[in-house]
């Protein structure tokens, strides 16, 4: 036994994920008290949110019995990371997902860790490995034990974030970008696409003394379909939702910047190769696309 043990941990280091941390708790565990150790941890809690009343209200059934997104940021890091690149906000908040499948003995908890936000960003920071280091310590003080996953990501040489950018008048950049996240939000609800959360972001940035940004906002978007169909075959795909889309504009900067992780990163770190789950990601792909075309000015 003690060598079988011994091969299924090798088999497990051979072949699993980098770029997800995913914990096992006993099923006593519950999402309240993930969050409670977030937010005594120093994490800024945008929202726990239960996913499977909407599941059973949209879709007639649910695979689990605790399916909840739960989206925050570590503010310090935050700033941090964003002075360093920009276009890091779209981790403020991230997301964490936590899940029980119906008939499971074990509640698990999951997080893109350090290399999988580098390669979204194309860049390496020892400020993501700090967070992944502060998340790791959170998540396994509750008690939980890192499982491998069982499938290693597929590459990819697609681009990992869908940017727009365009001229703006600094002077002009605020009421450019109330008219242009106005027509965001209209664009949402015929697409299928729920705002989650939104965050002023530079709200604490310039409580921190950072006055870098004339604006710089988030919100969390998600698509109710998109994480049902996924979370089926992928329960771990929780990670990537809600997906942060970031508006900002630098001081001194005559140009505005829209951006999000796109559907790419759930194909390619997930390994996906379901053709619904594929299909029904780059519908909302083209959505979200439409919509922010429509949205430039």
């Amino acid at each position: 036994m003690r060598y079988l043990a011994l091969f299924a941990l090798v088999i497990g280091i051979l072949w699993g994920n980098e770029e997800i941390l995913l914990f096992r708790y006993p099923s006593f565990v519950t999402p309240q008290q993930i969050e409670e150790a977030f937010e005594k941890g120093g994490y800024s809690i945008q929202q726990n949110r239960d996913m499977n009343g909407p599941y059973l209200k949209q879709f007639g059934q649910s695979d689990f019995a605790i399916y909840n997104l739960l989206t925050l940021y570590h503010p310090k890091i935050a700033m941090e990371l964003v002075l360093e690149e920009p276009r890091s906000g779209i981790f403020a908040p991230f997301s964490v997902v936590i899940y029980r499948k119906k008939g499971d003995g074990h509640l698990f908890a999951g997080v893109l860790s350090a290399r999988g936000m580098e390669k979204i960003l194309g860049m390496e920071s020892p400020l993501l490995d700090r967070l992944e280091q502060s998340n790791r310590s959170i998540l396994q003080g509750l008690g939980g034990q890192l499982v491998p996953l069982s499938y290693k990501p597929k590459p990819t040489t697609k681009p990992l974030l869908t940017s727009y950018r365009f001229p703006v008048d600094p002077k002009e950049a605020l009421d450019i970008k109330e008219e242009v996240e106005m027509v965001i939000e209209d664009g949402l609800g015929p697409i299928g696409f729920v705002m989650a959360n939104f965050n002023d972001f530079n709200y604490d940035l310039k409580e921190a003394g950072i006055d870098s940004f004339l604006f710089y906002d988030t919100y969390s978007l998600c698509k109710l379909k998109v994480i049902y169909t996924l979370s089926k075959i992928r329960p771990e795909a929780g990670v990537f939702a809600p997906c942060t889309l970031a508006i900002y504009q630098q001081k001194g900067k005559g140009e505005m910047e829209i951006l999000f992780p796109n559907v790419e990163n759930w194909i390619s770190t997930l390994a996906l190769e379901d053709p619904e789950a594929i299909a029904t990601l780059r519908k909302a792909q083209r959505d979200m696309e439409e919509v922010l075309r429509n949205a430039i000015p």
